[in-house]
Formats: structure tokens, C-alpha cells, sequence
């Protein structure tokens, strides 16, 4: 059963992945884009409690630094927002479409959920609106 949700949870965050990518393709509001990607990370790091492997915790570590290069080098590029996107995909793979020559980091062990929701939360600081 356990595996059932999982595999569900991921094609649900498939199709959140695609629309997200539509529309970067149509060029909606980036801005907007940009806080939905984030919202989306944080709902995937949640969703990943309870089942979060070096396999996870590699591709989610690098959705965020890509979403963070958006916010520090070209706001207005879509690049690194669907570098993003593609990692997030990649973490919800399922175990049969994992390559098994990937070689994870020497931290990758020692890396936390809750060191990925603090840069997450970082990350949200920088989109709240300056008053």
C-alpha cells in the first residue's frame, strides 16, 4: 500500500511539474511561477517524510540550489526555474527508472529533511514583498 501512495503522490507532482512547465512556456507571470515552484518543493519535501533516501534528498537538494540561481542570476531567465522542475521530477522516479550508476554525494547521508525545509523557507523570504 505504501508503495501504491508513493507512486501516486509522484504522478501527481508529474502533472503539477508539466503545468508549471506550460506555463513557463506560455510566459506567464515568472514571479508567480517562481513562488508556485517553491510552494511545490515544499509540499514535496512533506510528502517525502517517512521515505526520504539519498535518492530524494540529492534531487530535492538540487531542485532548491536551481530555484535559488533564478533568484540570484537572471530573475527574468526561465533556465534555471526548469533545471528545477527536472529535479523535482527526479526525485519522485520510481525505483525501476533509478539509475544505478549515480554516485551521491559523501553529505548526502548526513543531509535532513529539516536542513532542506530551512533553505526552502530561505528561499520564501526572498519572495515576500518589500514594503
Amino acid at each position: 500500500m505504501a508503495e501504491f501512495q508513493k507512486r501516486r503522490k509522484g504522478a501527481l507532482v508529474m502533472v503539477e511539474v508539466d503545468e508549471l512547465i506550460e506555463r513557463l512556456d506560455q510566459n506567464q507571470n515568472i514571479d508567480r511561477v517562481r513562488l508556485d515552484i517553491l510552494n511545490l518543493i515544499s509540499k514535496c519535501l512533506n510528502d517525502l517524510r517517512g521515505t526520504f533516501g539519498c535518492w530524494e534528498k540529492e534531487h530535492m537538494a538540487k531542485a532548491i540550489v536551481f530555484l535559488s540561481y533564478n533568484f540570484s542570476s537572471h530573475p527574468s531567465s526561465t533556465f534555471w526555474l526548469r533545471t528545477s522542475l527536472s529535479y523535482v521530477e527526479k526525485a519522485f522516479s520510481p525505483p525501476e527508472m533509478r539509475s544505478e550508476n549515480v554516485r551521491f554525494s559523501e553529505e548526502c547521508d548526513s543531509l535532513t529533511l529539516e536542513q532542506l525545509v530551512a533553505d526552502v523557507q530561505k528561499l520564501g523570504a526572498l519572495t515576500l514583498p518589500t514594503q
